[in-house]
């Protein structure tokens, strides 16, 4: 009889620390990343964007370089730090054959559009998913998604090239760049379907992120390239730049997911309304001084 009682208390009791942890903030994380099978969305925007980007970015590189002096692997080579045979392998992976002319054929002009679309709209609706949003309207949703595609790629184009460019001390910069970059980002692929003060959360934790997985970048890619490289040579390559993908297509998942719960774990506490009045009552009284 003891011995049932005991059992049953310890029944109760995981039962009670089950139900805490699904109702806190990492347990309603977790959730979410479940409901939208954040795992296998990840994967295949990592595959979507490595037959959709990368193209994309190889054909955007030899349309600014004409001459052919500043070409995909040229970027990569010195994005990455990379030399030796590192850099050899890079550069005959994506090296254009000497007697090669013209650019693309209409075919595969088509299949590329085809390609960025599809990740365009994985992306879209991962966080359409996120914020527990229906499907935008075939057209604009189109246009929306297309248009995030390319603002991201400027966006982390821009924010790389501060980091290169100051270094270490450019973090403070990248943040005050990225924070309303995201914004903007979020809202497109949102299809202006979200409050801005409900996105401020969620542009907050990519930025961190995104600075932190940057770092990181700098720091291990290049070993993970140089490693694949001289086990399998030009495929390695490939290998490390799809592992890459990987890790920041998960990224992009991950902070979708944290910041849709952040949002509404400061809404429910009263926090962003705090900031939207405190906001409204700074907005006027600036406008005030700032009259005659």
């Amino acid at each position: 009889m003891v011995r049932g009682v005991r059992t049953q208390t310890s029944v109760d009791r995981a039962a009670a620390v089950k139900a805490w942890f699904a109702a806190s903030f990492p347990g309603r994380c977790m959730r979410r990343m479940y409901d939208i099978d954040g795992r296998n969305r990840a994967i295949t925007l990592a595959g979507q964007a490595f037959i959709a980007l990368i193209p994309l970015l190889v054909v955007v590189s030899g349309w600014l370089s004409r001459d052919g002096t500043q070409q995909f692997a040229d970027l990569l080579i010195e994005y990455f730090a990379l030399t030796g045979s590192t850099a050899d392998s890079v550069t005959a992976l994506f090296a254009r054959p000497p007697d090669a002319t013209g650019g693309l054929t209409l075919l595969g002009l088509v299949i590329l559009l085809f390609s960025v679309g599809s990740f365009s709209r994985s992306l879209q609706r991962l966080y359409e998913l996120a914020w527990g949003l229906d499907p935008a309207p075939r057209l604009r949703s189109t246009a929306s998604g297309l248009g995030g595609v390319l603002f991201m790629l400027g966006m982390f184009a821009l924010v790389g090239w501060i980091g290169h460019l100051l270094g270490p001390a450019g973090i403070a910069v990248q943040a005050v760049v990225s924070v309303p970059l995201w914004l903007v980002l979020i809202r497109l692929e949102l299809g202006g379907r979200a409050d801005i003060d409900g996105l401020v959360p969620a542009a907050v934790v990519a930025t961190v992120v995104q600075l932190a997985a940057g770092w990181w970048t700098h720091l291990y890619v290049p070993h993970l390239i140089a490693i694949d490289a001289a086990r399998y040579g030009v495929v390695g390559v490939a290998f490390a730049i799809v592992a890459w993908l990987v890790i920041v297509a998960y990224v992009l998942v991950g902070t979708a997911v944290v910041g849709y719960e952040l949002s509404v774990w400061m809404r429910d506490r009263g926090i962003t309304a705090t900031m939207r009045s405190w906001v409204g009552r700074r907005v006027p009284h600036s406008s005030r001084q700032e009259g005659p």
